[in-house]
C-alpha cells in the first residue's frame, strides 16, 4: 500500500473533482463517480458509452440482491460446500446517449476537449461534466451533462445533456440506446474465481422501442430472477424535432433517435429518465406495466421536481452524519467522500444487504460479509439507526437460511449464518477462508444487540433482535466442548477469525469472545423479555423452545470460556498455535509480493507464520474492552502492533481506535491518516473494482469512536475526547435513544448539546452528566 501518494483529485470539501480525461485512469474513475441509492447502483461511465477493454473500463448497472446462479466445479467436494455460485449480475445499460453535430459524433478521444470538469458533487449527491468539444471539422459543442440516482424513489435514475453549438447553427442528433448484450467482467473484477458468470447469462424476453420507451425484461439462466428496465426522454429548447425508433433482437439492442436544428448559442435540454426493476418486488408479468408507469410519472414530474425530493434525501442524511473536522481539508474531503459511498450503498427495503462494495462494482462479487456488521453498522446505528435497522431486518428475514446451514454443519438447533452470501446462502468456496469464520454469528449479533443499546428500539427487540440472540447462540453452545485438558475450560476447535493467515485454528480469541459475549446477550435478552412482561416472555420461550437446562448450560460457558494466554509476554495470544510459530521475517519476502501472500504462497507456508493479515485478537479486545485494564490493553497492542502486517484494508481503523484508547494518540492518527483518503488516492491500486466499504465505514469510527471515545459497551453511553494535534477540532452528532446529540471538541473546550428529543445521561471519563430540555440542554467544559 502506497500511502504517500499526492492526492488524485483537487482537495475540495464537498466535492470530487476529476479535471482531465485519461484512458489510463477511466477505470479506477468509474468507480469514483459511481451513484447508488441502495437499490440501483450505476458506475461513473459516460454517457457516450465507450467502447473500452476490460482493462480500460465496465459499464456496470446493478440491482442490490439480484443475482445470476451457476454451477460450481470443485476439483474434490465435500458434503456443505456450496454447490451454486451467487453473483451481482451486471444488467442491460440505458445510460447511454450519442450525440451528433451535422452529424459528427462527439467522442473525447478524436477532435479537441477544453475547460474539462468532471464533479462528484457529494452534498447534493449528483455528478456533473462540463465540456467544450471541438470535432475535427470544427464544429464546437457546449456540454453540461448531470446524473443522480434517486434516493427519493428507489427505481429511477435521471440524466440532464444540455447541448450548445458554439460556433455553428445546424442539425443536432441525439441517440438514445438500450443494450442489453451485456456481462460480468469476471476475469477482471474477481480473477480468483474460475466459475463464472461469463457471457451473457440473460436470457431475453422482451425488446421494445415505442411510444418515446425503451423497454427489456430478461431472466437469468439459472437463478430464475427477471429484470425489467427502460427509459424515456424528453427534449426542451428545440423547435420542431423528429424522433424515430428502432430495435435488433440479433444484438439485443434498441435505440430512439432525435433530430432537430438547432441555431449557434441555443441551448437544447435533453432529459432522460431511467428505471430499473426486478422480480424480486413483484411477478415478473406486472414488471412492464411497472416500469412504464414509473417513465409516465418521471416524466410528468420532470428532472427538478425529482431532482429536489432527491436533494431533501441527502440533505437529511448530512444533517446528522457529517462529521467536520477543523482546518483540514484533505482530511475533511476524505470523511465525506467516504460518508457519501457507505450511505448511498446501503439496501432499504429489509430485504437486502450491503455489499462489500456496495453498488460500484463486481469485486467480491457483490456478496455481503461482516464488513457490514462490524463497520458499517456502526455508523448508521449512531447516525441513521433506520438504514441500520434495514440492514438488520435482512439478517432477521435470512434466518431460516442460517437454520438449515447450522444444521449441514451439524448443529441439531440454532442459526449459522453464512460468511459471503446475496441470497443467504453460503457462496463460499474455500472454507478455510469463508464457512470456518463461525464469528460472522457473534458479528451480526453483535450489531443486533448495539442497534438496541444505542436505539433502545423496543419493538424490534422484541420482534426480531432476541431471536437472532438466541439462535445465533445456541451454535456456539454445540460448537464447543469443556475440555479437560484446558481445565474443563470451553474450547472451541477448527475455526477460523478474522485474520485470513490463520486459518483453520483452535480457540482463536476473538472467535471465543465473540462466542462469549453473543451468549451473555442472548441471556441478557431473556431478562429484557421478562421485563417486558411475564406473557412476552413465556410466549418467546415457549415459541423457541427454550429450557432451564439450555440456559443454564449458556451460563456455564459464558463463566468458563476458554482463552490462550501467552504467560510470558502477559498476552493473550490469537489461538493455541500462534506462539509456536516462526517468527516472520519480511526479508524472504520479495516486495511486490509482501501484499499478495495468497497469489504468490501456498496457503501452508502462509498458516506456519507468526504474523497476521490484520486486526483479529485486537478488534474482540476493542470492542469488549470494558472487560480488560488498560494494562493488559497495552500489552497487547504492542504485540500485535509487532507482528500484524495491515494486509487489509480493514485493519487500520481498528488499530487506531484501540491506539485511542491507551492514549497511543500519534499512532492512531497516522492509522487514521493511512484510512482517511485511502479509496479516494487508490493506495492499493485496485479502487476500479470497487469501494472498500467497511475502510470507509472504519474512518467514521476512528474519529467517533476512537479520537472522540464514544463508547456504550459499559452499558451507557460515553465519552472519552482527544483531539488531534494537527486538528483545531471537530463536530459531530449522535443519535441516542431517539435524541439527538451536537458534539463540538477543541483543544480548550468540549462542549455537548441536546438538540432534541428526551434528557440523556453520560459520562464524559470520569464525570457523570445529565443534558435535559430547556436550559440544561448544553454541557461545556474547558479544558
Amino acid at each position: 500500500m502506497d500511502i504517500n501518494k499526492k492526492p488524485i483529485y483537487p482537495v475540495e470539501t464537498w466535492n470530487v473533482t476529476e479535471t482531465e480525461f485519461s484512458r489510463e485512469t477511466n477505470y479506477r474513475n468509474e468507480t469514483t463517480f459511481a451513484l447508488s441509492n441502495g437499490y440501483i447502483g450505476t458506475r461513473g461511465t459516460f454517457e457516450e458509452g465507450y467502447d473500452f477493454s476490460v482493462d480500460e473500463g465496465l459499464e456496470g448497472n446493478f440491482i442490490n440482491g439480484f443475482y445470476e446462479s451457476v454451477d460450481i466445479p470443485y476439483g474434490e467436494w465435500n458434503y456443505g460446500f456450496p454447490t451454486k455460485s451467487q453473483s451481482l449480475l451486471n444488467l442491460p445499460d440505458l445510460k447511454k446517449t450519442e450525440i451528433y453535430a451535422d452529424g459528427e459524433l462527439f467522442d473525447m478521444r478524436t477532435g479537441k476537449v477544453e475547460d474539462y470538469s468532471r464533479v462528484l458533487h457529494m452534498k447534493d449527491g449528483y455528478v456533473e461534466r462540463t465540456l467544450t468539444w471541438t470535432s475535427p471539422e470544427g464544429k464546437k459543442l457546449q456540454l453540461v451533462i448531470k446524473r443522480f440516482v434517486s434516493l427519493a424513489h428507489k427505481n429511477r435514475m435521471y440524466q440532464q445533456i444540455q447541448i450548445t453549438p458554439v460556433n455553428f447553427s445546424g442539425e443536432i442528433r441525439i441517440c438514445s440506446h438500450l443494450n442489453g448484450d451485456v456481462e460480468n467482467h469476471t476475469r477482471k473484477t474477481n480473477p480468483l474465481i474460475g466459475y463464472g458468470p461469463f457471457g451473457s447469462r440473460l436470457h431475453m424476453d422482451k425488446l421494445q422501442a415505442e411510444d418515446g420507451v425503451l423497454y427489456y425484461e430478461g431472466t437469468t439462466l439459472q437463478s430464475g430472477m427477471t429484470v425489467g428496465c427502460g427509459s424515456q426522454y424528453k427534449i426542451e429548447g428545440a423547435g420542431e424535432v423528429v424522433t424515430v425508433f428502432g430495435t435488433d433482437e440479433e444484438t439485443r439492442h434498441a435505440v430512439c433517435e432525435s433530430r432537430m436544428e438547432v441555431p449557434e448559442n441555443t441551448a437544447v435540454t435533453c432529459e432522460k429518465y431511467i428505471v430499473y426493476t426486478s422480480s424480486q418486488d413483484m411477478e415478473a408479468d406486472k414488471l412492464e406495466g411497472f416500469a412504464k408507469k414509473e417513465l409516465e410519472e418521471a416524466a410528468e414530474d420532470g428532472w427538478q421536481k425529482e431532482f429536489q425530493a432527491h436533494m431533501e434525501k441527502i440533505h437529511e442524511f448530512w444533517d446528522v452524519s457529517d462529521v467536520q473536522i477543523y482546518d483540514d481539508e484533505s482530511l475533511q474531503q476524505g470523511i465525506r467522500f467516504n460518508l457519501f459511498h457507505i450511505m448511498q450503498s446501503a439496501g432499504r427495503d429489509g430485504r437486502t444487504g450491503m455489499g462489500a462494495k456496495g453498488l460500484s462494482g463486481e469485486g467480491y462479487e457483490g456478496h455481503y460479509f461482516w464488513d457490514t456488521e462490524m463497520y458499517v453498522l456502526p455508523v448508521f446505528v449512531y447516525t441513521a439507526p433506520e438504514l441500520a435497522r434495514k440492514l438488520l431486518e435482512y439478517r432477521f428475514r435470512t434466518l431460516d437460511q442460517a437454520r438449515d446451514r447450522a444444521k449441514v454443519l451439524g448443529h441439531p438447533k440454532g442459526a449459522l449464518y453464512p460468511w459471503r452470501t446475496i441470497n443467504g446462502e453460503e457462496a463460499s468456496t474455500y472454507f478455510p477462508l469463508g464457512t470456518a469464520q463461525y464469528h460472522i454469528n457473534a458479528d451480526i449479533a453483535y450489531a443486533f444487540w448495539l442497534y438496541v443499546s444505542v436505539t433502545g428500539d423496543m419493538e424490534f427487540f422484541k420482534d426480531m433482535a432476541a431471536e437472532v440472540l438466541v439462535e445465533t447462540a445456541r451454535v456456539w453452545a454445540d460448537v464447543g466442548y469443556f475440555a479437560e485438558c484446558k481445565g474443563g475450560k470451553y474450547c472451541i476447535c477448527a475455526v477460523t477469525g478474522p485474520d485470513e493467515y490463520n486459518a483453520i485454528t483452535d480457540n482463536n480469541f476473538y472467535t471465543n469472545l465473540m462466542g462469549r459475549e453473543n451468549i451473555r446477550c442472548a441471556l441478557k435478552s431473556l431478562d429484557m423479555l421478562k421485563e417486558a412482561g411475564a406473557d412476552v416472555y413465556e410466549a418467546f420461550v415457549s415459541r423457541m423452545g427454550i429450557t432451564k437446562e439450555e440456559t443454564a448450560y449458556w451460563e456455564k460457558i459464558v463463566e468458563n470460556m476458554y482463552f490462550p494466554y501467552d504467560e510470558s509476554r502477559q498476552v493473550y495470544a490469537l489461538d493455541d498455535r500462534f506462539m509456536m510459530l516462526r517468527p516472520w521475517d519480511d526479508s524472504r519476502i520479495p516486495p511486490e509480493k509482501r501484499h499478495l501472500l495468497y497469489e504468490n504462497y501456498h496457503p501452508l507456508f502462509v498458516y506456519r507464520q507468526r504474523m497476521c493479515k490484520q486486526a483479529d485478537a485486537i478488534f474482540g479486545l476493542y470492542l469488549h474492552s470494558n472487560f480488560f485494564s488498560k494494562e493488559e490493553l497495552k500489552r497487547n497492542y504492542d504485540f500485535y502492533q509487532e507482528v500484524t502486517l495491515h494486509h487489509s484494508s480493514l485493519s487500520n481503523c481498528v488499530f487506531g481506535m484501540l491506539a485511542c484508547q491507551i492514549g497511543y494518540y500519534d499512532e492512531a492518527y497516522e492509522y487514521f491518516a493511512q484510512s482517511a483518503r485511502m479509496d479516494l488516492d487508490d493506495y492499493h491500486d485496485n479502487f476500479y473494482a470497487g469501494i472498500h466499504a467497511a475502510n470507509m465505514a472504519g474512518t467514521w469510527q476512528a474519529i467517533i469512536n476512537g479520537f472522540a471515545g464514544v463508547r456504550v459497551n459499559g452499558g451507557e453511553l460515553e465519552l472519552h475526547p482527544y483531539v488531534p494535534k494537527l486538528w483545531k477540532g471537530m463536530q459531530f452528532n449522535l443519535l441516542y435513544r431517539g435524541s439527538r446529540l451536537n458534539i463540538q471538541l477543541t483543544h480548550e473546550k468540549t462542549r455537548i448539546e441536546l438538540v432534541s428529543g428526551e434528557a440523556v445521561s453520560l459520562r464524559i471519563n470520569e464525570k457523570e452528566i445529565r443534558l435535559d430540555t430547556g436550559k440544561g440542554s448544553v454541557y461545556g467544559e474547558e479544558i
